[in-house]
């Protein structure tokens, strides 16, 4: 989908360019620091070399010992004092170069070096600190940190791309229920008004008839009307269930359970159905009473119209430790597990739907079901058991008030 995947590119720059710049704060801060820490070091060293040139090399560290250059301000000669012998025959260069820059940074010999002054009456000293190794190690640090940047900044746009999928997952799903909500309501709109379209062209067609004699198509219109009135309700519903939150009242699950396989028994009378139920007393959870009223009217609506003649109906609600188990069963065909990964899809009607007899299916009412069930923190699934017919499971969580209470007794 385009969107979303601009939407992705979007999500990936964005989050690319914070952690960019926070990375470079951080990183280039460290740097920073470093750099400056390590040169006030060698400040700080290069004044205990002017202050106490006798003893500072015995005590200070092999990487900030230092020599000196004595220079005479009668006639700008100069002595060079400390061992310099690492430098070789290079070591007049460097003390010339010391002699003119005398205070502050200075290269000499492919070499960097720091100098200090303290001025005498006949002659200055200036102390000389190699800082080679220092300036070294901060350019690897600095090379160091800079591919550690890129690198973080690379992953970082990977995980970002990556993780966008996730994150907009929700939204994408979203954009796909009501595309296919649009495109399947449109589907089940058009016949009903083409049906109303070509009544009403009958009935205009012999305008002298009266509303009696064209009777049957006016009755043809009201169904079709009907059709779509039902329709309109059951995906308002669907969409109410969707985004809804239940009330916090304490609901007998078990007499909602009773009440709803009582109102069926006139109907699998009626069609030789046997309907079985085993509840067990005293189940009680928080939620709407009207929604699970109906949430058990869908279910159990389903499986007598799908169980076949003379078939049989499963009711079963146990009480378990921490939650409330129910099972609606059914003979008849199994359904497959293709079919039961969507059956609770807006609109999925499976073979044995589509092939049913009163063709007043939408396929919302295992939607809203699911919507029910989950709006009131369950679980609901579906499977096929070969030779015997199909289960729907619903699993709903006992209420904390509830469980401590059982812990109590």
């Amino acid at each position: 989908m385009e969107l979303i995947r601009r939407q992705r590119i979007k999500f990936t720059a964005l989050t690319s360019v914070i952690a960019a710049a926070l990375l470079f704060v951080l990183l280039g801060g460290f740097i920073l620091v470093s750099s400056v820490s390590g040169e006030a070091y060698i400040s700080n060293s290069l004044e205990k070399a002017l202050r106490d040139p006798k003893t500072y090399n015995s005590e200070a560290p092999i990487n900030m010992r230092c020599f000196y250059v004595c220079l005479s301000e009668v006639d700008g000669s100069y002595e060079v004092k400390g061992d310099v012998s690492y430098y070789g025959d290079s070591i007049d260069e460097i003390a010339k170069a010391a002699a003119e820059k005398r205070k502050g940074k200075f290269r000499a010999d492919k070499r960097y070096f720091v100098a200090g002054e303290k001025v005498g009456e006949e002659f200055t000293m200036i102390a000389v600190i190699d800082r080679t190794e220092f300036r070294n190690q901060l350019v690897n640090t600095v090379v160091q940190v800079v591919l550690l940047y890129l690198c973080s900044v690379g992953l970082t746009i990977v995980m970002a791309f990556l993780s966008s999928a996730k994150l907009l997952a929700p939204v994408s799903t979203a954009l796909k229920k009501q595309r296919d909500l649009v495109a399947n309501a449109s589907h089940e709109l058009k016949t009903p008004l083409t049906v109303i379209s070509a009544n009403l062209n009958v009935i205009k067609s012999e305008p002298e008839q009266t509303v009696a004699d064209n009777a049957q198509w006016v009755e043809s219109i009201e169904a079709q009307i009907s059709r779509m009135q039902e329709l309109i309700v059951n995906m308002l519903e669907l969409s109410r269930m969707e985004s809804y939150t239940p009330p916090k009242e304490d609901v007998n699950l078990s007499l909602v359970a009773e009440g709803a396989c009582l109102s069926f028994e006139p109907v699998c009378f009626e069609r030789g159905v046997t309907l079985v139920s085993d509840i067990s007393e005293g189940a009680h959870i928080l939620g709407d009473k009207a929604a699970l009223e109906r949430l058990f009217v869908i279910l159990l609506d389903n499986a007598v119209k799908y169980c076949g003649d003379e078939g049989k109906v499963g009711f079963r609600l146990l009480t378990e430790p921490k939650r409330v188990r129910i099972a609606v069963m059914n003979t008849g065909v199994a359904i497959s597990k293709e079919e039961a990964e969507h059956v609770f899809d807006r609109f999925y009607r499976t073979d044995g739907a589509r092939q049913n007899e009163d063709n007043k299916s939408f396929g919302l009412g295992l939607s809203i079901a699911a919507a029910t069930v989950e709006a009131h923190g369950g679980h609901i699934s579906c499977r096929g058991i070969d030779g015997k017919g199909t289960i729907f499971s619903i699993i709903f969580p006992l209420p904390k008030a509830k469980k401590d209470k059982k812990k109590a007794k």
